[in-house]
């Protein structure tokens, strides 16, 4: 049975994945806006083909700059949303408290592999970051 810690862990992810889901469901709606299909792309791709249209009749140059600013802060979070989503979680204790792990399986070599660690409070900032890009691009 998971502790009470590891759950909080995989509710934290699943809110995180869910904010992600999100800022891409508006993404999508704004490529459709747009007249720019997007159905089948990754997110990454779906980011940069937004950030290169031009700003749609009746935008303002500021309203384009803050949806661009949003793209560029969720693309940096894109690897960090591929590991959750790709990769299994395993939980290990540090002292008393429970760290979520990833090892993305496209990160390995046959030497190595990369892995993420987030403790319960990183999930919660990371969240909250995403729930909050989500609904700028959702408001854009």
């Amino acid at each position: 049975m998971a502790s009470s810690s590891e759950q909080s862990l995989h509710l934290w992810r699943s809110r995180v994945i869910d904010g992600f889901a999100r800022a891409e469901s508006a993404i999508d709606q704004l490529l459709r806006r747009g007249n720019l299909p997007a159905k089948g792309d990754l997110l990454s791709a779906k980011v940069e083909r937004l950030r290169k249209v031009k700003s749609p009749p009746g935008w303002s140059d500021e309203r384009k700059g803050k949806l661009d600013l949003a793209l560029v802060e969720l693309a940096v979070l894109l690897p960090l949303r591929n590991d959750l989503v790709h990769a299994p979680m395993v939980v290990r204790m540090d002292g008393e408290h429970a760290v979520a792990c990833f090892a993305n399986p496209n990160s390995h070599c046959e030497f190595s592999r990369i892995s993420r660690e987030l403790p319960a409070t990183r999930f919660q900032a990371l969240e909250g970051k995403v729930r909050s890009l989500a609904k700028t691009l959702e408001s854009a």
